[in-house]
């Protein structure tokens, strides 16, 4: 797959023989943004199967689901032949949705054109499907994928979703595990003092943070994947942190991973976050998370 970043559309001319565009944000790649991308991939030929994104959401950001690499890959899988990227600055924010559909036809001179019924572009998000299909004579727009309750299936009730800690229900409309990735630091060490070490984990983006609690994980180092419990809060039984934490502790694992990166996969929520009694109160809890997860991932 090659990858276009494009600081001005407007300056930017393609010409690829049979060319495809399929057009959208993309921001979690969950199962209706597959689809789409897979109805546009059966529909055109080898090597001409374009996707043309942001760097950023349009609107006000909430979190991200995924991470550019993970992103750019994911979309590699699906069979994305050219990639394009546009730089949504305040500059970009400005142009006329009118001459944004002039942009797609002039300098990329597609053949077929692929998106979803709701996709907006331009300023104040004034353009929509009407007007591209008023414009151009081959434009195919896939309907929503719904949920059992016949709602859209939207990155923004995933997101919801995995802030109430529901990362079950959020996995199956993501169509894979919900990842956070990020470098392991140093933190105060609590859990090697009470004999269950674990790694404190620094996300490399603003990704969505799951409700405080412990969670059944899979944590990949090094590309080898261990089941691990997971964290996030502030350990209110050991010292009671300011900021919520991400800290993971790997089963069957004792290598330093200190300031490598590594990603953590939520399979299910196993309880809130509460304050212990004591020590050993807490211990058994830990004994008692561990035994659990290994029932789950057997």
């Amino acid at each position: 797959m090659k990858v276009y970043y494009l600081d001005n559309i407007n300056e930017f001319s393609i010409n690829i023989s049979n060319l495809s565009l399929v057009l959208g944000l993309f921001d979690g790649i969950h199962i209706g943004h597959a689809q789409l991308i897979s109805f546009a991939r059966s529909n055109t030929p080898n090597k001409s199967l374009g996707l043309l994104t942001f760097d950023r959401t349009l609107k006000d950001n909430e979190g991200v689901l995924i991470n550019e690499y993970d992103k750019e890959k994911r979309f590699e899988e699906l069979g994305v032949d050219h990639l394009f990227i546009i730089k949504a600055d305040d500059e970009f924010k400005k142009t006329p949705y009118e001459k944004f559909v002039d942009c797609l036809i002039n300098n990329f001179h597609p053949k077929k054109i692929f998106c979803g019924p709701d996709f907006r572009y331009g300023y104040l998000a004034k353009g929509d499907v009407d007007y591209l299909k008023m414009r151009f004579s081959s434009v195919y727009v896939l309907d929503f994928i719904k949920d059992f309750n016949e709602n859209k299936i939207a990155s923004s009730t995933i997101k919801k979703l995995i802030r109430d800690g529901e990362v079950k229900e959020a996995n199956i409309f993501l169509g894979r595990p919900y990842k956070i990735r990020g470098k392991v630091i140093h933190g105060k060490e609590n859990g090697r003092k009470i004999g269950f070490k674990t790694a404190n984990i620094l996300p490399e983006v603003e990704y969505v943070m799951p409700k405080r609690g412990v969670y059944f994980t899979k944590t990949e180092v090094d590309g080898v994947l261990y089941n691990s419990i997971t964290n996030i809060g502030i350990h209110p039984s050991i010292s009671p942190l300011k900021q919520i934490l991400i800290e993971t502790h790997i089963f069957d694992f004792d290598f330093d991973i200190y300031d490598e990166n590594i990603s953590v996969y939520f399979y299910e929520f196993e309880r809130d976050e509460k304050t212990f009694a004591s020590l050993d109160e807490l211990k058994e809890q830990i004994n008692l998370d561990k035994s659990n997860a290994k029932k789950y991932f057997r």
